[in-house]
């Protein structure tokens, strides 16, 4: 039966489609006319004198060309009635009741007939409007109906807000979808056991485990409404049954142009009466001098709120914008609080130099000092095609509004002093942001004399072209493994933290370093090794059960970065806050899981070993460091126990003779004499 209903739904649609126009003008003039006659059936109980056959007869052509001029008037020929809402029905509304009031004054105030039935007029207009807004939610139903069998993946919601609401329409409407939802998940207990467009709501998210056993979904979408906290509670409940688990895009995506769906929003915002053209002129002037998204600038205006906003975006999100979640969602933490004018006073109008500048933390430093507007990039790199990549990416964006930004890429290497020096001579930098370092290491442990030039003395030349030079701010990017450590990377970069805070007294440059983990997704991170190891069918491997490592995400380690440089007065150690270490081996499952697989059945993960300068654990502070908070509570000041500067000059003496010698066997003493707990 259901084939059938939906062969003939086909035959008629195509005929329909072909004619679009012509039947829909037909169909209006139909209604028009039944509605007129059975007025008069009704008023006369089935019998209609000949008089007044006649009179209908009379009207009747007057009362279908007035129809058809403000139905024409409306607009309502072009709307599809599969997708007829309230909107439709106000017009539909407005159409009949002034073609009705039109038509009664030419009968009863033109003409002068007050013979034609007071009553037939009313009854015409209920009629009409019954017709034209029935026969549209006829359509609309039997559509679905014609639509409504299952026929894909089975999707649970979490969230049943507007976004989810928005989702379902968009899977019932659109007869291609591949998606059927079969409930919702939500955190309001009032909700529960209520249903969305016919979607039952079954319940909080505690109650995920029970669902998911009962419903057995074939996918799980999280709406935008919900916070990155559910995201990992999902995750964490729903991990055990290998199911796939989507997101929809959140407000700081959308307002930071991440996606799409917010182009022409001031034309949008306004078409809603959200706010004035006026108020969008001065969003998109504030937009030109500080770049980011109109949205954003709205809001900061106080144009809009960012609940009003969020509510708005909400509705023009659609299942397309779905995308599986990612590692990065689960290690998402509070956002980070920036004072944005203390960054911007101390990177605007400046000459900006970032060593390392192909690497993942030196272009992300690039990407989100470019916002700042500086006058100058300069990017030094020695890794030529690194540079040649952050350099195609950020020169489309240096222009923001009337300021334009001059990006330079500089292919030379740190250890070079002349070519350094040369930089400094012709860039003239105000800031320094020294990324540029040997970071890999098991790498260094076999290499320890170009760890010491590349760490040591390639931070030195840099420190010292900086002081000689007069820069303003130089600062350095340490690493957590420079405390405590135990291998030769960490060693030199603690060796360098010593150096920069050491030539703060020597200078009027201010010197500074900060300090912390490691970074999600960078060049030198696990993930990229585990992603390769999941393609090509694993193992995984991982050098030791119980083996932890602090993870931050990228652009968020930047931010902190950029915040304690803007507040560093000189001779400070920053520590960023990490949060809690992660062990490797929960890391290594979520992403063969996030990859669609069950760890240690179908991935394998195997433990290798320690490997030579490795540690179980990371730290963020020396033992006989003190800890002191700062103006931001993510970011503390490390106090050392640094040696003094005649000691410092005589040990970097040491490790001159060293390099030059390049006796290897001498690094390690030498070394311990500037960091005695190596």
């Amino acid at each position: 039966m259901s084939s059938i209903v939906t062969n003939l739904y086909q035959f008629f649609k195509e005929i329909v489609v072909k004619n679009r126009r012509t039947a829909v003008i037909l169909v209006h003039l139909s209604q028009a006319a039944l509605a007129l006659y059975l007025a008069f059936v009704i008023r006369f109980d089935s019998f209609i004198s000949p008089e007044y056959v006649k009179m209908m007869l009379y009207y009747a052509p007057f009362l279908l060309l007035i129809r058809l001029i403000f139905y024409y008037r409306a607009g309502l020929y072009k709307d599809l009635w599969r997708y007829s809402s309230v909107t439709d029905m106000i017009k539909i509304i407005k159409s009949v009741s002034i073609g009705s009031i039109v038509f009664c004054v030419i009968v009863r105030y033109i003409i002068g007939n007050t013979s034609y039935p007071v009553s037939i007029y009313v009854l015409d207009w209920l009629l009409l409007i019954i017709f034209s807004g029935g026969s549209r939610l006829f359509i609309r139903v039997f559509r679905e109906y014609v639509h409504s069998q299952p026929s894909g993946k089975t999707i649970l919601i979490v969230g049943a807000g507007d976004a989810g609401e928005k989702i379902v329409k968009d899977i019932k409407h659109n007869p291609n979808s591949s998606y059927e939802p079969i409930g919702f998940i939500d955190e309001d207990p009032f909700k529960k056991d209520l249903t969305i467009s016919g979607v039952p709501i079954f319940g909080q998210i505690s109650s995920l485990p029970s669902v998911i056993e009962n419903t057995r979904p074939d996918e799980i979408l999280i709406t935008l409404s919900s916070s990155d906290v559910n995201i990992k509670r999902t995750y964490e409940l729903a991990k055990s049954f290998n199911i796939p688990i989507k997101k929809l895009p959140g407000i700081n995506d959308i307002l930071d142009g991440k996606i799409t769906i917010a182009a022409k929003l001031g034309k949008r915002l306004i078409e809603a009466n959200l706010v004035t053209e006026e108020k969008v002129h001065k969003a998109l002037a504030l937009q030109k001098k500080e770049g980011g998204m109109l949205g954003s600038k709205l809001v900061k205006l106080g144009y809009i709120s960012e609940k009003k906003l969020v509510s708005f975006l909400n509705a023009q999100i659609g299942i397309s914008h779905m995308k599986p979640i990612s590692l990065e969602d689960l290690l998402q933490r509070e956002p980070v609080r920036t004072d944005i004018k203390s960054v911007r006073d101390y990177i605007e109008n400046k000459s900006v130099l970032v060593t390392g500048a192909a690497g993942s933390i030196g272009s992300e430093l690039c990407r989100q000092i470019l916002e700042y507007c500086p006058t100058n990039l300069i990017m030094l790199d020695r890794h030529e095609n690194g540079l040649f990549k952050i350099d195609q990416e950020l020169k489309g964006e240096t222009i923001n509004g009337d300021f334009h930004i001059n990006v330079i890429p500089v292919v030379t290497d740190v250890i070079d002093s002349s070519a350094i020096d040369y930089v400094f001579r012709k860039y003239k930098p105000q800031i320094i942001f020294h990324a540029a370092a040997y970071k890999h290491v098991p790498m260094m442990e076999f290499n320890p004399i170009e760890a010491i030039k590349n760490n040591v003395f390639g931070t030195k030349n840099v420190i010292d072209a900086a002081s000689r030079h007069n820069a303003e701010s130089f600062v350095m990017i340490s690493t957590d493994k420079a405390v405590n450590p135990t291998s030769i990377m960490g060693a030199t970069k603690r060796v360098a933290e010593f150096l920069t805070i050491r030539m703060n007294a020597l200078s009027s440059t201010k010197f500074t370093a900060v300090r912390f983990g490691n970074v999600l997704g960078s060049n030198g991170s696990v993930v990229p090794t585990f992603k390769k190891q999941i393609k090509q069918g694993g193992p995984l491997t991982v050098t030791h059960p119980d083996i932890k490592r602090y993870f931050m995400l990228i652009p968020e380690a930047v931010q902190l970065v950029l915040s304690a440089a803007s507040f560093g007065k000189g001779g400070e150690i920053f520590v960023l806050d990490m949060g809690s270490q992660i062990k490797v081996t929960d890391l290594a499952e979520n992403l063969i899981r996030l990859s669609g697989f069950v760890p240690n059945k179908e991935i394998m993960i195997e433990y290798t070993g320690l490997r030579p300068g490795e540690k179980l654990y990371e730290e963020l502070f020396d033992t006989s460091e003190k800890a002191i908070p700062t103006f931001h509570d993510k970011i503390r000041i490390a106090v050392p126990e640094a040696p003094s500067l005649n000691d410092m000059n005589d040990y970097i003496a040491d490790l001159e003779h060293i390099v030059q010698n390049y006796t290897i066997h001498e690094v390690i003493s030498t070394i311990q004499k500037i960091v005695p707990n190596f």
